[in-house]
C-alpha cells in the first residue's frame, strides 16, 4: 500500500543535492520554452551545477508556500569521481517503511551493444538483476523496512529526464514536461505538480548528454533524486526526520553494461552492483567507507582501496557486490531497526 495520495508542487527544475554556501540564482526562471531559452546555463562541476539547481527549485517552492524540497541527488560515479553533499544532515527516511513501493519502466532498459565489452544479455537478463537488486533490501532482518514492486504501467512518468537547452544548446533544466503524470502545468509561472507513480521510480538509461551536459560529468554511472516534506507532513507523527516522499533514479548509457562477468578495474559495469548502490540511496543510504573527491586512490592497510569495504562506496572500480556488507547493514538498522519504529 502507497502512501496516501499527493501532489507534488515543483516550481521550475528539479535539484541535485549540494552544500547550501552558495549564491543563490535568481528564482524568476521558469520552464516555459521562451524563458527556458533565457535561462543561465548549467555550469561548473556536477556540485557547481547541483548547487545552482537546488536553489533555484527551492526558492520557487518557498516562494509558493510549499515545505516540499527536493533535498539530495547521489551520484555515483567510475573512479575518481565526484562525491556529491546532502543539504540535510540527517537527510530523509520514509514514513511507512513496510509499505514502501517500487516501479521499473521496463521501457528504458539498457540493450546490449555488440561494439562494447561484455558478453550477451537481454531485456530478462537486466529485468532479473534490478529486480535482485531491489529485493537485496527485503532480505535485511532486525529491520522494518520492506518495498513492493508495483506494475509499470507503460507511460512517461519520469520527471527529471528532460534536457531543456537555451539558444546555444546548453542544458538549463532537467525537468521533462511531456511526463503523462503531471497533474497541472502553469505556463505563465512555470508551476507544476504531479502524482507519482511509486514511492521509488526506476527511470531506466538516458543518453550520455544528460549526465555530461546537465549534471556536468561524463563519468556518472547512475544518479538518484530525493524529495521530501518537514517532518510530520504526512501525518505519522515526528520521528526526527523529513518525510521522504519520492525518488527517481536514472543511468548513463555510455558505459559497457553487462548482467554477469564483470572484473575489478575490468572494461565493463554491473548492473546489479550499481543498482544495489543507488536503492540503497532509494531507502536513505548515504557514501562511506572511500577516499573522498580530493583524494587520490591508494591501498589501505589491509590490501584494499575503501576501508570499510561497503556497497555504499562512492566510486565504482568494476566488479560485483551484490550482497549488503557490514556497514551498509548498520546504516539500515541505524534508519529503520525494528524496536525504534511501530
Amino acid at each position: 500500500m502507497r502512501h496516501p495520495a499527493y501532489g507534488l508542487l515543483l516550481l521550475g527544475a528539479a535539484a541535485l543535492a549540494a552544500c547550501q554556501d552558495h549564491a543563490s540564482p535568481s528564482a524568476d526562471q521558469s520552464l516555459t520554452p521562451s524563458l527556458a531559452k533565457a535561462a543561465p546555463a548549467l555550469n561548473g562541476s556536477p556540485t557547481q551545477r547541483a548547487v545552482q539547481i537546488v536553489e533555484r527549485v527551492n526558492a520557487r517552492l518557498a516562494a509558493a508556500g510549499s515545505t516540499r524540497r527536493l533535498d539530495e541527488v547521489w551520484m555515483f560515479s567510475l573512479g575518481q569521481g565526484t562525491d556529491p553533499f546532502r543539504r540535510l544532515r540527517t537527510g530523509s527516511r520514509w514514513v511507512n517503511p513496510r509499505s514502501v513501493t517500487y516501479s521499473i519502466d521496463a521501457s528504458d532498459l539498457i540493450q546490449y551493444d555488440p561494439s562494447k565489452p561484455g558478453a550477451p544479455f537481454t531485456d530478462a537478463d537486466v529485468l532479473a538483476a534490478l529486480l535482485r537488486a531491489h529485493e537485496t533490501y527485503n532480505q535485511v532482518r532486525n529491520i522494518v523496512l520492506h518495498s513492493t514492486r508495483v506494475a509499470d504501467d507503460g507511460g512517461n512518468n519520469d520527471i527529471l529526464d528532460g534536457e531543456i537547452r537555451n539558444a546555444n544548446n546548453e542544458c538549463v533544466d532537467v525537468v521533462d514536461l511531456d511526463a503523462d503524470n503531471l497533474d497541472s502545468y502553469d505556463p505563465a509561472t512555470g508551476a507544476l505538480s504531479f502524482e507519482p507513480v511509486a514511492d521509488n521510480l526506476f527511470g531506466g538509461w538516458l543518453a550520455p548528454t544528460y549526465f555530461a551536459d546537465c549534471l556536468g560529468s561524463e563519468q556518472i554511472l547512475g544518479v538518484t533524486w530525493t524529495f521530501s516534506d518537514v517532518d510530520g507532513a504526512l501525518g505519522d507523527g515526528l520521528d526526527g526526520y523529513r518525510d521522504r516522499i519520492y525518488t527517481e533514479q536514472f543511468y548513463n548509457t555510455r558505459f559497457a553494461w553487462v548482467t554477469q562477468g564483470s572484473t575489478f578495474l575490468g572494461p565493463t559495469e554491473d548492473v546489479e552492483s550499481i543498482v544495489l548502490h543507488e536503492v540503497g540511496h532509494t531507502h536513505g543510504l548515504g557514501h562511506f567507507g572511500g577516499p573522498n573527491a580530493n583524494q587520490p586512490f591508494k591501498l589501505q592497510p589491509n590490501g584494499r582501496v575503501f576501508d570499510p569495504e561497503a556497497v555504499m562506496n562512492p566510486f565504482y572500480l568494476g566488479g560485483e557486490k551484490h550482497e549488503l556488507l557490514p556497514t551498509d547493514l548498520a546504516g539500515l538498522r541505524a534508519l529503520y531497526a525494528s524496536k525504534r519504529l511501530r
